[in-house]
């Protein structure tokens, strides 16, 4: 009879992490879909006072006439309720870092020779000295 399977050991310990809320303000229905409804409001009316008996254009205009003063009382709604929060930046600028660049200038291009070799300054190489050997 072949060897059984070693039973796999399930008792470690699982840590479950809990997301936390989030702390931004939910949005209303209105709200998340907002030019969805200004359109089915603008076919919606138009669809009302064509079959009304005004017509396909007057209904249009209607309709469009209906959903731009729907945008526009939206607006001044949204300006009375936050008209005494202080106005947050959304684009802050990033920080200025405060160490310098070890190189901020760009270097002077190595010296080249005509036979298209670099040219190194005297003092690059230190001279070579001979060996004194151990007598």
């Amino acid at each position: 009879m072949p060897p059984s399977k070693p039973k796999p050991n399930f008792k470690k310990q699982v840590k479950v992490t809990v997301i936390p809320p989030s702390k931004k303000p939910r949005k209303t229905f209105f709200e998340e879909y907002y030019y969805n409804i200004l359109a089915a409001e603008c076919v919606g009316v138009s669809i009302l006072v064509a079959a009304g008996g005004m017509g396909f254009y007057r209904g249009t205009l209607v309709g469009l006439l209906v959903t731009a003063l729907t945008a526009v009382l939206w607006q001044f709604r949204q300006f009375a309720r936050f008209k005494g929060d202080p106005r947050v930046n959304l684009r802050l600028a990033p920080p200025k870092p405060a160490l310098k660049p070890i190189r901020p200038a760009k270097r002077p291009p190595a010296p080249v020779g005509p036979d298209g070799k670099k040219i190194f300054p005297p003092s690059y190489f230190p001279p070579l000295r001979d060996k004194k050997t151990k007598q």
